[in-house]
């Protein structure tokens, strides 16, 4: 069938007293809006009804857009509309008159399959990987086990008791991280999200790890000026995020003499970025994005998620994780998220 015979044929039609583009507008899926050089929304197409339901004619637009709109830096890509609604938002000038047209694209179905499609590879990526995981779960639950089991085989002494719960803690508190990690990895939902000082949580890091690494000989400082940057985030899981990458430091320079760590939140180009900086052995270039992969770890005691659950996060809060780091030089990881407006 040839391109002339698929399309609709159209019928003649005897004038109408109506302008083509009043007749194009008013066809339009797409919300479209009029605003004139006033600033006034001057004409409206039933789709712009529809999709921003509430009153737009006439109104001015810099004070609309206060009521219309949700805050959402997580979305660099779409606005939120009050209604829940989520919609990209093209404009362009009027050529011959002042003002601008205002054209609404609904994106709120794909954003959910998109959403959905993220859900599922990471889900794949787990069931990818799930010899490793079963036998990451077992060997810290073989380990409190067979701990468990010498308790109760012998009546040992207080100092033995002490020694053998002790160890059985630290597995079963190794087998509680992992599934924590592997709970935020697979959902890496965003929960309550809050505007925050985000150099806020970098000094409460500094406050209350600097005395426990002392204890170390690891040295806890943070890098002035700090950003006065906000972003929007759940609180807890961005402090868990930076808490992983403070863990993975202490971790890289245990054994090494005169450890320092650096915090810092630094802004630039709309975006602050919150780094975690060590002076230990470093990372080879080749490495630094598989490290970042479910289940690769360069610890035998890692759980191989805690990266890849730190770039979730990010992601889920519209930023980045990323690493800069060569061997012998140190390492410095940083959380990229966009300031709120």
């Amino acid at each position: 069938m040839s391109l002339a015979q698929r399309m609709p044929s159209i019928e003649p039609s005897p004038p109408q007293d109506i302008t083509p583009v009043d007749e194009l507008l008013e066809a339009l899926p797409a919300a479209v809006l009029l605003v004139g050089g006033d600033g006034r929304i001057q004409q409206c197409n039933p789709a712009a009804d529809e999709l921003l339901a509430m009153p737009l004619q006439g109104e001015l637009w810099r004070e609309l857009t206060g009521r219309l709109f949700v805050p959402r830096p997580d979305l660099p890509d779409a606005l939120q509309l009050h209604n829940g609604r989520l919609v990209t938002l093209s404009t362009r000038p009027l050529a011959n008159l002042r003002g601008q047209v205002l054209m609404f694209h609904d994106v709120t179905e794909s954003h959910q399959l998109q959403q959905r499609l993220n859900h599922q590879h990471r889900l794949a990526d787990m069931g990818r990987m799930a010899a490793s995981l079963a036998h990451q779960i077992r060997t810290p639950l073989s380990s409190a086990m067979l701990y468990v089991s010498q308790l109760k085989s012998a009546q040992p002494d207080a100092a033995r008791r002490e020694h053998l719960v002790g160890k059985a803690m630290t597995s079963l508190r190794g087998l509680e991280r992992l599934i924590t990690d592997m709970l935020l990895f697979v959902n890496s939902g965003q929960g309550n999200l809050e505007a925050m000082p985000a150099a806020q949580l970098i000094l409460e890091l500094e406050q209350e790890m600097q005395s426990a690494l002392a204890e170390k000989g690891i040295v806890l400082d943070y890098q002035e000026p700090l950003s006065s940057c906000r972003v929007m985030a759940n609180r807890t899981l961005l402090k868990s995020a930076l808490q992983n990458l403070l863990n993975n430091a202490e971790q890289a320079l245990l054994g090494q003499p005169d450890g320092h760590i650096r915090l810092s939140a630094q802004e630039a180009a709309g975006e602050v970025r919150l780094c975690i900086q060590d002076n230990g052995p470093g990372i080879a270039p080749e490495r630094h994005e598989a490290i970042f992969a479910p289940f690769v770890s360069g610890r035998s005691s890692g759980t191989g998620l805690g990266l890849a659950v730190v770039r979730a996060i990010a992601r889920s809060f519209g930023g980045e994780a990323e690493v800069a780091s060569q061997p012998g030089q140190g390492s410095c990881f940083c959380l990229r998220l966009p300031c709120k407006q």
